[in-house]
């Protein structure tokens, strides 16, 4: 019966939405831009938590996550998202959410507009937490401000709202934080963490060592040859000690060296990669 049919449907589809691999896998993932080279072999794998991806500007942070959304198609090599690869799947660009400061909105919607359009677009959206953000952020008297006359501050706080309360599968942040002051960049730290156990993968291009390394389960960063030069987690660190300007293996540390943090990893790694 077509009753019957119907229910044996959605058993298969629930038994689809538990057997999808929460992860994403690339293998010797390379993009170029015309004779220019920017990814040259990524191999990467991520589950959920919240990851930082770190490197030195222009060694392709953003295009990696565009990759991995689905809008910009790999020049060769393998990635998948959800065990699928994700350039031109329905099922994995409808999961995530990618955005950032300088996300291209309509700059003709005001803010309040621009997150209207983000919780009509994400049917996971929790508008309870969109509320509690604006409301930290007190961002209520921009969000009625045309999108464009926005500051940057301002256009990174509506992009956090859309991020955070989007609660998609696999949140991708492109350097969420820029513009925003010492407060509002505690606000975003704070509903960031509260998410850490939430299941969903988050990943956040970020130049913000110090207060990232805080609330990362790993950080992944990528080097100028356009690979990744180290992927690693808080725990890798207590393999090290800060002995002045150095970052050396515990076990040849001097007397006077302290333990390192998983800050002084992640900016050792930067300084030789």
């Amino acid at each position: 019966t077509l009753s019957s049919s119907s229910a044996a449907s959605d058993v298969y589809k629930r038994q689809k939405q538990r057997t999808v691999p929460m992860t994403i896998h690339t293998s010797g993932l390379t993009r170029s831009f015309g004779t220019t080279d920017v990814l040259n072999g990524v191999d990467l794998d991520l589950g959920p938590g919240i990851h930082g991806l770190l490197g030195r500007n222009g060694v392709g942070k953003s295009t990696l996550l565009r990759i991995v959304a689905g809008q910009l198609k790999p020049t060769s090599g393998t990635v998948e998202v959800f065990g699928q690869r994700p350039f031109d799947s329905a099922y994995v660009m409808d999961n995530p959410c990618l955005t950032g400061v300088d996300t291209a909105y309509p700059g003709s919607w005001s803010g309040a507009d621009v997150i209207k359009g983000a919780r009509l677009r994400y049917r996971t959206w929790d508008q309870a937490i969109a509320d509690n953000l604006i409301a930290d952020f007190a961002l209520d008297s921009a969000l009625s401000t045309r999108y464009e006359k926005l500051s940057r501050g301002q256009r990174a706080m509506v992009a956090i709202v859309i991020g955070l309360a989007s609660g998609t599968k696999l949140l991708l942040l492109d350097e969420p934080y820029v513009g925003l002051d010492t407060h509002n960049t505690s606000v975003f730290y704070r509903h960031l963490l509260a998410q850490a156990d939430s299941g969903r993968m988050i990943v956040m291009a970020t130049h913000h060592i110090d207060d990232a390394a805080k609330v990362l389960d790993s950080a992944v960063i990528l080097g100028r040859d356009g690979v990744v030069a180290k992927q690693c987690a808080p725990a890798d660190a207590d393999g090290y000690a800060v002995a002045g300007p150095e970052l050396v293996p515990i076990d040849d540390a001097p007397r006077h060296a302290r333990a390192a943090k998983f800050d002084d990893l992640i900016e050792h790694v930067l300084e030789v990669s």
